[in-house]
């Protein structure tokens, strides 16, 4: 994977950002909040350093990773849509990052609908460009009948697609309710959809037998 100059410099930007707004940072910030919304865990600022390098690290390993999986020529084929994975990961941890410190910083925000209409976005692009990736062994959806058959990870990738786009849209549609049982069913729909596709591998592959 080519490296983007854009997607470097926007890292970049967000990490010298962080150096600037530190020292106005309280020295214990929220690092977890629960189902209400409500902070539930707090640490040292300096964590802030570990949220921002992220995005650069994990960039950096998808950059390399093409290079030492087994499935290294599958890339040649599906470039296109592990660039937009690369970009949207980032992306997604960037705007966490942000939106944490914005909390930390004392802004009145909705932590918990920022942040699932973040990951909502982030399940949508995936869902989008699942079924374009080919037979691989870091990304893509890694389950026994997946690496075992080619023609069960294309079955699978196209059917977890769409499953993606639906946990993306419960999630985005969710961000807009403050209920806690809503966030509970959020959960709970995205664990079933999730699950959905591993059920739907194992039957297609007894079915291949």
């Amino acid at each position: 994977m080519k490296i983007s100059k854009t997607v470097i410099a926007l890292i970049m930007l967000s990490v010298i950002a962080t150096l600037v707004i530190y020292p106005s940072l309280p020295d214990t910030i929220p690092l977890h909040w629960n189902v209400k919304g409500e902070v539930d865990n707090t640490g040292s600022k300096n964590f802030v350093f570990f949220t921002a390098i992220l995005p650069l690290a994990v960039y950096l390993l998808m950059k390399f990773t093409p290079r030492i999986d087994p499935g290294k020529a599958s890339y040649d084929k599906h470039m296109g849509s592990y660039r937009i994975i690369a970009v949207s990961i980032v992306m997604m941890l960037v705007a966490v990052h942000w939106i944490s410190i914005a909390a930390a910083m004392g802004y009145i925000i909705d932590t918990g609908m920022f942040v699932k209409i973040v990951v909502g976005l982030s399940l949508i692009v995936l869902g989008n460009v699942m079924p374009k990736l080919r037979h691989n062994y870091f990304v893509g959806i890694k389950i026994p009948w997946t690496l075992a058959s080619e023609e069960n990870w294309r079955k699978t990738h196209r059917f977890g697609g769409y499953a993606f786009v639906l946990a993306g849209l419960v999630f985005f549609i969710s961000a807009f309710s403050r209920s806690v049982v809503s966030a509970y069913i959020t959960f709970a729909l995205f664990i079933v959809i999730m699950l959905s596709i591993a059920v739907y591998s194992y039957l297609e592959f007894k079915k291949a037998g």
